[in-house]
């Protein structure tokens, strides 16, 4: 599996995280949020919600069921929020959500004083919900900014539903649908990047930044805003939108060093022993070396630990293994590699300089190295290409 469809995959899922991330759970602080939906059939509407701490964090937006009062054939949902304070970007949709037709999901920002109201109509024919807001003005105009474009988004919500039933797995680039969906998000991209550039100094300009990729187009455009824009509500928004630009720049810089026949870049990290542990200390030792980042959030990492674990039994006489965690806390983390019995070298890196540094963009990587530490494959996701290679490699 290449990159290019491990980030198809990323965002043919966006579809439908918000069913998988499910979790009962309830609100329990002050009123924020109240949203009228007129013809749904469910009682409940899903309401998820997270923080620039919660990605700071790699946590799981939290998200839960909120009851309806219903009269005749509107529903009133009141949702409530544990910080008055905080800036929470919201996603709200019908109990129902398959993304199974367009515009089921709305998402806005909760900002502080602020306790917009959200009026709503559902079609079941087309099983689209057609979103009103009543909030503050930014917002307001952000949310009727978003209309300028909604006919391209409608055209791509719906190639998008068409993928995921195609090909779970992602999409290659020269299939005739990603060129479509890619040509549509290019020209959302142009729509959005034509008002930032004619708006540096308004609002809603920080608003359409936040629904940017972190990459190079980012940066130009947040370049061009003033402070109204950077220091406004949203700031905190932008600036982790920033840190995650600069991290993912400096990623691909070193994703392009560390190419097949490089020599891999030298750590010390503290193994799960609480010992220091060095790469470079494996080399000279006649066996090829597997850097694996992984990290217990990402479920992918865990569903491969058992086919890891068998390869590494197989291959041990051949075949060290480096287990690199990322993201998780360290309790979390040891906990984790007891459980799972982890047989090989299990070290941790705490904030992301580590896999920075090897251009780590997606978990989990795997790097496979030869004896003497240069770089042999990269590969990304839980690909079966590995085990094809550990094979070869055996052979050698």
């Amino acid at each position: 599996m290449n990159s290019n469809r491990i980030i198809m995959k990323k965002q043919l899922t966006s579809l439908v995280i918000l069913p998988l991330l499910l979790v009962a759970c309830a609100g329990g602080g002050q009123k924020r949020l109240t949203v009228e939906v007129q013809g749904m059939t469910d009682d409940s509407l899903i309401c998820s919600y997270f923080s620039p701490a919660t990605v700071r964090e790699r946590g799981d937006m939290t998200t839960f069921m909120v009851g309806g009062e219903r009269q005749g054939d509107k529903i009133t949902f009141s949702i409530d929020m544990p910080d008055n304070q905080q800036v929470y970007k919201v996603f709200l949709a019908p109990q129902n959500f398959r993304a199974d037709g367009p515009h089921q999901n709305m998402e806005l920002f909760l900002l502080p004083g602020e306790t917009p109201y959200v009026q709503a109509v559902y079609e079941p024919k087309s099983k689209r919900i057609d979103y009103t807001l009543q909030g503050s003005d930014d917002q307001q105009r952000w949310f009727d900014f978003q209309k300028t474009y909604d006919s391209v988004q409608l055209q791509l919500d719906l190639l998008n539903f068409a993928a995921i039933m195609m090909s779970p797995q992602g999409l290659a680039p020269e299939d005739s649908i990603f060129v479509a969906m890619k040509r549509l998000q290019e020209q959302i991209d142009s729509i959005k990047s034509e008002y930032v550039g004619a708006n540096p100094s308004d609002a809603v300009s920080a608003f359409v930044l936040t629904t940017f990729p972190n990459n190079a187009r980012f940066d130009s455009l947040y370049a061009l805003t003033d402070d109204r824009v950077k220091q406004g509500p949203l700031k905190e928004w932008l600036d982790l939108q920033k840190e995650l630009a600069d991290r993912a720049n400096a990623s691909q810089k070193a994703r392009e060093a560390v190419v097949e026949g490089a020599q891999a870049p030298d750590f010390t990290l503290t193994d799960v022993d609480g010992k220091s542990f060095t790469l470079s200390s494996l080399y000279g030792g006649g066996k090829y070396i597997v850097l694996d980042f992984w990290g217990t959030w990402c479920s992918w990492c865990m569903k491969g630990m058992p086919d890891m674990k068998k390869a590494y039994e197989q291959y041990r006489n051949r075949l060290e293994i480096v287990g690199i965690d990322c993201g998780d806390k360290e309790e979390v983390w040891k906990k984790s590699v007891e459980k799972l019995q982890l047989p090989w070298v299990n070290v941790r890196a705490e904030g992301d300089d580590i896999p920075v540094l090897f251009g780590v963009e997606a978990f989990p990587t795997k790097l496979v190295l030869d004896p003497q530490g240069a770089v042999v494959a990269r590969i990304t996701g839980e690909d079966p290409a590995f085990y094809t290679l550990l094979d070869s490699l055996a052979t050698k």
